[in-house]
C-alpha cells in the first residue's frame, strides 16, 4: 500500500575481497549482542574471554574467505550446511557468514535450528485505502481491504488467513485510479459491511484462534511492510469510525526495517525484497490479500535464515515525520527508487 522512500544515503561496496573493516562492520559489530542471545538459550555452550577473542578472530577470517569466493564456490559451502542458494550475491555472502557467526557462537551443529523466536505466530496485514490520483493531505483514506496470512513460528509455514473487504461511508463510489490500482471493484465494497463491522470480525477470528491472550504475550506479533499500515491508514479509518484504536496494533515488527537491518541492503519495497532473495512477486501488486502473503514470504525467508523477529515499530515511536501525517503532502508514484521523503502508492 502507501509507504515512504526515505532519505538515505548508500552505496554497497561491489569488490570486498580484503576489505576487512567492511566484514567488520556488516558482521561482526552485533557478535556480542547476538552470542549474549543465544547463550541465554539453554542449549548453548558458554564461552570464556579467550575463546570470545579467538572466535573473533576465525569469524574475520572466514568472512575474507566468503568474500574471495566465486559464486559456484559460494553455493557448494551453502549446500554444504543446507542453506539456501537463491539470492543475490551479497544476500548469499551474508548468509554463509551469519551461519558460521551463529556456529561459533552456539559451539554447536545446526546453530540456527537453536535459535529461539519471540513469538507463537506472526499476523501479516497489508491494507488496501481509498486513494485519487490526485489526491492532497486533506484526502481522508477509508480501509477497504483487509487481509491477514497467519504464520506458524515454529513450523515457518503460513498456516491460515482472513480476507474482507470494507465499505467505505465517506466516499461510497471508488475512484477509477482506486480500482486501477487496487484491482478492487465497486460491486465488491458495495456489498461489504462498513470497516467497524469487519474490524469486529477480525477480533473474533483472532478470539476464535486464542490469539489475543492476556496471559502469553508472546503468543501474537503483526507485521507490517513499513509503519504505513497502521500508524496511518488504520488509525485514520479508527477516528473516522469513531472507534478505539485497537490494543493489539500498537505495536508490530515493520518487515521493510527489519530486512534492512538484517540483510546488507537498503530499504526497499516488497518486489526488491523478494528479488534480493532470489524470488518473484505472486499474485497481484496492490491486492491487499497478495500484498499480505507475499510480505509473509519474506517474513518466512528471514526466520529461515537466523532473523530473530521482535517488535521495532510501534504507534507513538514510528517515523517522526508520520506523527502528524495531515501535515505531509500525499503523492501518488510507483517509483521505488524516488528518494523524496514523501508518501506514495508503491509495493
Amino acid at each position: 500500500m502507501a509507504s515512504s522512500l526515505p532519505k538515505k544515503n548508500f552505496s554497497s561496496s561491489k569488490d570486498h575481497t580484503d576489505d576487512l573493516e567492511w566484514t567488520k562492520d556488516i558482521n561482526t559489530n552485533s557478535f556480542l549482542t547476538e552470542e549474549r542471545r543465544l547463550r541465554s538459550s539453554k542449549q548453548c555452550s558458554v564461552k570464556n574471554p579467550t575463546t570470545n577473542q579467538m572466535s573473533q578472530k576465525r569469524l574475520n577470517k572466514f568472512n575474507i574467505r566468503v568474500n574471495q569466493m566465486t559464486p559456484e564456490q559460494l553455493d557448494e559451502e551453502l549446500k554444504k550446511r543446507q542453506l539456501s542458494t537463491s539470492g543475490e550475491i551479497e544476500i548469499r555472502r551474508f548468509r554463509l557468514k551469519h551461519y558460521y557467526k551463529c556456529e561459533l557462537i552456539s559451539g554447536g551443529e545446526n546453530p540456527l535450528k537453536m535459535i529461539e523466536q519471540h513469538f507463537e505466530y506472526i499476523a501479516v496485514v497489508d491494507f488496501e485505502a481509498t486513494c485519487e490520483e490526485k489526491g492532497d493531505n486533506s484526502y481522508q483514506h477509508e480501509i477497504i481491504e483487509f487481509p491477514i496470512v497467519l504464520i506458524n513460528v515454529q513450523q515457518q509455514i503460513i498456516v491460515d488467513k482472513f480476507h474482507s473487504y470494507c465499505r467505505p461511508i465517506i466516499k461510497p463510489i471508488l475512484s477509477k485510479f482506486c480500482t486501477e490500482l487496487t484491482g478492487i471493484e465497486q460491486h465488491q465494497v458495495d456489498n461489504a459491511p462498513p470497516f467497524v463491522e469487519v474490524l469486529h470480525n477480525v477480533d473474533t477470528w483472532l478470539n476464535e484462534r486464542n490469539l489475543l491472550s492476556s496471559l502469553n504475550k508472546r503468543k501474537l506479533a503483526f507485521a507490517t511492510d513499513g509503519p504505513w499500515d497502521f500508524a496511518k491508514f488504520l488509525q485514520m479509518q479508527c477516528h473516522l469510525s469513531s472507534i478505539d484504536y485497537p490494543r493489539w496494533a500498537k505495536e508490530w515488527i515493520n518487515i521493510r526495517k527489519e530486512f534492512a537491518k538484517f540483510y546488507p541492503v537498503r530499504r526497499c519495497g516488497i518486489e526488491q525484497m523478494l528479488k534480493n532473495l532470489g524470488l518473484s512477486f505472486d499474485g497481484r501488486r496492490h491486492s491487499g490479500i497478495d500484498d499480505a502473503i507475499n510480505i509473509a514470504r519474506i517474513t518466512l525467508e528471514l526466520m529461515k535464515d537466523g532473523c530473530v523477529l521482535l517488535f521495532n515499530d510501534d504507534i507513538h515511536a514510528s517515523d517522526p515525520k508520520f506523527a502528524a501525517l495531515n501535515e505531509k503532502k500525499t503523492e501518488f508514484n510507483k517509483n521505488t527508487d524516488d528518494e523524496n521523503d514523501l508518501i506514495v502508492f508503491e509495493d
